[in-house]
């Protein structure tokens, strides 16, 4: 006896870039035996509804308290974890992979860009000799959190339905043999699926690194509303103590041409390395570190600007400035170039360090020689 698969589509819930969380808390491996399900959630779990399915399917799928008792079950389960988008029940055994969809609500949905929140629930009931697929699918599971932390939309939604088309397939197999599989059967069996599952590593290594930049890109773009609120901020409260009149003027509006010039600079050095496929950058520390790091850098950027700025002011380097005319363009595309290399950036510091750290020592500086002695 094979197993059955069923498909429910929500295509609303599926075209806007559904969240894919895996769940296997209710996964179980071992001999019939030695059944051990968990339920961590009120209302029925997942394992108590493939129970439900497998006593129902026993009685022969007729009306009757085992249809009914499978219903109610399917329904509870359903109220909590969303709708069942796809399903493989397994006939032989007491055994099945799902996923699910809830929808969220319009607010969530669009604050968290996750319209509907989808999860991999699987419950096995293994022999020992099949080890093997267990395995398997265990590894199946890790990758399917991985995917569900990273990847939104169309790439979440194919590497997840991939994961659980190798899932599936490994439980049609323990169905089709019926527990008489050979060592040479498992083998083969655990060799193939185990290629489809290094090509949806792949294709989610891929496919992580793009959706990073996407996310470090807006939490960027959030940085630069916050610089610019910022810069605001400080105009005003100078504007109220008088620095925007004479003779300040000029100073005031170098000040700013160099705040915004660093953080322009920064924005300009991301994007062509972006295009460069130089950019790097973890993708599985999560979404909202990824985030938070793109959200500093056109920050860290107008504050090079600024920091350039007072250093040449301060007359360290022992450079010639330009004329009052040409200042706030001079001080602008260093504020640029403070912003877009931030190695460039260091090495004027690292002068600047050396100079201070040489006019503070004097003839008080420590000799090696003496030291040595």
């Amino acid at each position: 006896m094979t197993g059955t698969e069923t498909q429910s589509w929500n295509e609303a819930g599926m075209d806007n870039g559904a969240k894919l969380k895996a769940s296997f808390e209710q996964a179980t491996d071992g001999e019939p035996h030695d059944e051990t399900w968990t339920r961590t959630q009120t209302g029925p779990t997942f394992a108590e509804v493939v129970r439900a399915h497998y006593t129902w399917e026993k009685a022969g799928c007729t009306a009757g308290d085992a249809e009914r008792q499978f219903r109610d079950a399917l329904v509870a389960f359903e109220q909590r974890e969303g709708e069942l988008q796809h399903a493989y029940w397994a006939t032989a055994r007491p055994s099945a992979v799902a996923l699910t969809a809830k929808p969220k609500g319009r607010m969530a949905a669009f604050f968290t860009d996750d319209p509907a929140e989808i999860r991999l629930h699987r419950v096995t009931d293994w022999l020992a000799r099949e080890r093997q697929i267990a395995d398997l699918l265990h590894h199946c599971d890790t990758l399917a959190i991985r995917v569900s932390e990273v990847l939104r939309g169309t790439t979440e939604r194919i590497a997840m339905q991939w994961i659980y088309a190798v899932q599936s397939h490994l439980l049609g197999f323990i169905e089709r043999t019926q527990g008489r599989a050979s060592d040479r059967e498992v083998k083969a069996v655990v060799e193939s699926q185990g290629q489809e599952l290094i090509a949806i590593e792949k294709y989610y290594m891929r496919t992580g690194e793009k959706a990073a930049r996407i996310v470090y890109f807006w939490g960027m773009m959030a940085g630069v509303l916050v610089s610019g609120l910022l810069g605001i901020g400080v105009a005003a409260l100078l504007w109220l103590t008088g620095w925007f009149d004479q003779p300040h003027t000029r100073e005031v509006q170098t000040f700013f041409a160099t705040y915004v010039a660093g953080g322009i600079g920064a924005v300009v050095s991301v994007l062509m390395r972006m295009s460069s496929k130089k950019f790097q950058v973890d993708f599985e520390v999560g979404r909202s570190t990824i985030r938070r790091l793109g959200s500093f850098r056109p920050f860290i950027g107008a504050v090079f600007g600024v920091a350039l700025y007072f250093l040449f002011l301060s007359g360290i380097l022992r450079m010639t400035l330009p004329s009052d005319a040409k200042t706030t363009f001079f001080f602008g595309i260093l504020a640029f170039l403070a912003g877009f290399n931030e190695r460039w950036t260091n090495v004027l510091f690292g002068q600047a360090e050396r100079t201070v750290a040489t006019s503070l020592g004097g003839d008080t500086a420590p000799n090696p020689e003496q030291e040595e002695d």
